[in-house]
């Protein structure tokens, strides 16, 4: 029986060996527990009702890899799209796209990375301080395009916190795998009671290494600035920033003899958000942060010729206010966006579009100390207008109730049930055209209606001493599940005559001889359900010469279908991992195994993808102990430079992911 034969038993085992008589650990190391503030009742994690991660500036720098989506990879549940070196999303428990909000600082980054995979997310993490994720439908506070989940990308660009005199934080990195290097800085100063933030981050690589040759034209080049600046006083702070995000990256070639192109991305985003104390009836606070942000990206061709430019220009606002007392605490809020989205160009698959959502939300939670029960409920209606075939709307109602009991000290134990409805995106009612990043004719169905989940999650949670363990276990049933899927027919294009149409297959004696030939792909809906569960535990063993052993260990698997025969598309497959640590003020070392399993579990036009093994390691040195302003660190990912693909990702059975990197990083903070 081998680990990737038998998952279930190696993680059972592996996990239950970390279980025996061991008293557990604070959900951080300085011993105060994690506060998510994504959740609009922000409260510890390991009270969160769903499933929910933080990862500090430290996780984020152990695991900044490329894009968004990988950077949390890592991270029990979560997937990435991996489109090259240049873009990759975060996938949740199995759904991606529109299902997966991602925020910064609490409000929706507006660029097109839900449009197509080879469209890169505008923040990556490397200036973020820390990144929130909730797993699992978090519709109620963000819309049903949160049927997923949540990923937050917190930074300081407006400052929260007082800053007396000046404070700095930097990181420099170089990569071996790709000649990579990356770095970041941040300064913050103080006025009296206004506080300043200065930021800029960039990123180089060269085309990375694999075990099979290097990866053609897989280049970035990313320059971020940004300046903010708030009134900070006793009663909370409100303030103003503006970044500026340019993003270049190669793109893979569509035949290995001929140049790549390259994406040229730009975003400008001015936010403001505020934080107050008051005493209003029988609200106590209130928050808002509202967003304009102005993205373009151009396609240009491997002989440098522009291509397709994509557009997206609009706001976003939230205003949420807060009540809390002994038992009863919650919130409501109002949420509120307008996007114009186009694309023009050769291959421009979507007309002009624009989208306005606004929603109505409440949420509240009873506590009686030994349990409890919260609740609550969304209304938002979402008004879809295109230039080409006019407009849409959408009503949805979104709702959830859980139970929570504390049967013994450190533990947590909920369960929560819910039904969230999701409007068609514009792709999805109106896309038509030739889509070249993943190689297909895309239709979509202007008579699509809404998608609704109804949702179930189970959560047991035990966190005391130098022990910790975390079980989530969930089932989605969707109803009228939007998918995108081959039609069976084709669609060519030949250049040399300018000529285009459509064919039973690609055998068809009408199509040219030269033709470009692209299955068709349309969007249609059916029932589909998903299953799965994530469960981590981590155990300090023993001490050593001075060093706290832990070890660790997390799995994660989602199981989806569809209910009349078959399965979705570019579904993860399980990913285990196994992890070892000693750390002292000085020192910190770590080695871990990640299996990742095969999948065979295809939707009909899919092949399958074989798993693999990384072998990873890291250490840490911190000259002055832990309160060392600075550090240095040296992590190896992929030792034994192991062939691996992502099943996840449209280029799969085209790129493999980089081989083996040893990454420097030195880190300062004063």
């Amino acid at each position: 029986m081998t680990m990737r034969e038998k998952p279930f038993a190696a993680a059972a085992l592996a996990l239950g060996a970390l279980l025996p008589g061991v008293a557990l650990a604070q959900d951080d190391a300085s011993g105060e527990p994690e506060i998510v503030v994504t959740a609009p009742l922000e409260g510890s994690r390991i009270e969160s009702l769903q499933g929910a991660e933080v990862l500090t500036r430290d996780a984020i720098v152990e695991n900044l890899h490329g894009g968004l989506g990988d950077t949390l990879d890592s991270t029990p549940g979560i997937a990435s799209t991996f489109f090259g070196a240049g873009a990759s999303r975060p996938i949740i428990r199995g759904l991606g796209d529109d299902r997966v909000r991602v925020l910064q600082n609490g409000i929706g980054a507006i660029d097109a990375s839900t449009a197509s995979p080879d469209h890169a997310v505008t923040s990556d993490g490397l200036d973020a301080e820390r990144i929130e994720v909730l797993r699992g439908s978090a519709a109620l506070a963000y819309g049903g395009n949160a049927i997923g989940g949540v990923v937050n990308v917190l930074d300081q660009s407006i400052p929260t916190r007082s800053i007396e005199g000046v404070n700095f934080d930097g990181l420099a990195a170089y990569s071996s795998v790709d000649e990579g290097t990356q770095g970041a800085a941040r300064l913050g100063f103080g006025a009296g009671d206004v506080a300043f933030n200065l930021s800029a981050s960039a990123r180089e690589t060269e085309p990375y290494d694999t075990p099979v040759g290097t990866a053609l034209n897989q280049w970035t080049s990313v320059r971020a600035y940004g300046a903010g600046a708030a009134l900070v006083r006793d009663w909370g702070f409100a303030g103003l920033a503006v970044k500026r995000t340019e993003d270049q990256y190669g793109l893979l070639p569509h035949d290995e003899d001929e140049p790549g192109g390259r994406i040229e991305m730009e975003q400008t985003r001015i936010e403001s958000r505020g934080d107050f104390r008051i005493n209003v009836g029988p609200f106590d606070r209130l928050d808002y942060g509202v967003q304009h942000s102005d993205y373009e990206h151009t396609e240009f061709e491997g002989d440098g010729a522009a291509g397709t430019v994509f557009t997206s220009e609009g706001w976003e606002g939230r205003f949420e206010a807060h009540h809390s007392g002994d038992r009863l605490d919650g919130a409501i809020g109002l949420q509120f966006s307008d996007v114009d989205f186009g694309a023009t160009g050769e291959e421009a698959f979507i007309s002009a579009t624009n989208t306005r959502d606004i929603g109505l939300f409440a949420v509240e939670r009873y506590d009686l100390g030994g349990w409890g029960v919260e609740g609550g409920v969304r209304y938002e209606q979402r008004e879809i207008d295109n230039v080409s075939a006019g407009a849409r709307s959408f009503d949805n109602i979104s709702a959830s109730a859980g139970v929570f009991v504390r049967p013994a000290p450190n533990w947590f134990v909920g369960a929560t049930l819910a039904r969230t409805e999701r409007a068609p995106t514009a792709i999805e009612l109106f896309a038509d055209g030739p889509h070249l990043a993943t190689k297909s004719y895309e239709i979509g169905d202007g008579d699509l209606g809404q998608e609704t989940a109804t949702s179930i999650e189970a959560s047991a949670r035990f966190n005391s001493g130098p022990l910790r363990f975390e079980v989530n276990l969930y089932r989605i049933a969707f109803e009228d599940y939007i998918a995108l899927v081959e039609r069976g027919d084709v669609w060519w294009l030949d250049e040399d005559t300018e000529t285009s149409g459509f064919a039973p297959d690609e055998s068809d004696p009408g199509i040219p001889v030269d033709a470009e030939i692209f299955p068709v792909f349309n969007f249609t809906q059916q029932d589909a359900t998903f299953t799965g569960g994530e469960i981590s535990a981590a155990a300090q063993l023993f001490e050593l010469g001075g060093f706290a052993i832990t070890a660790d260990a997390a799995y994660d698997l989602v199981r989806a279908k569809f209910d009349g025969g078959g399965h979705p598309p570019r579904i993860p497959p399980s990913t285990l991992t196994l992890g070892l640590e000693a750390e002292n003020p000085h020192w910190t070392g770590r080695i871990e195994v990640v299996d990742t399993d095969k999948q065979s579990r295809l939707a009909a036009f899919e092949t399958p993808t074989d798993g693999y093994t990384f072998l990873n390691a890291g250490l840490t040195f911190r000259p002055g102990g832990e309160a060392s302003p600075w550090s240095l660190r040296i992590d190896g990912r992929n030792l034994t430079d192991e062939e691996g693909r992502v099943h996840s990702s449209f280029l799969k059975d085209e790129l493999a992911l980089p081989g083996r990197n040893v990454r420097f990083t030195l880190l300062a903070s004063f």
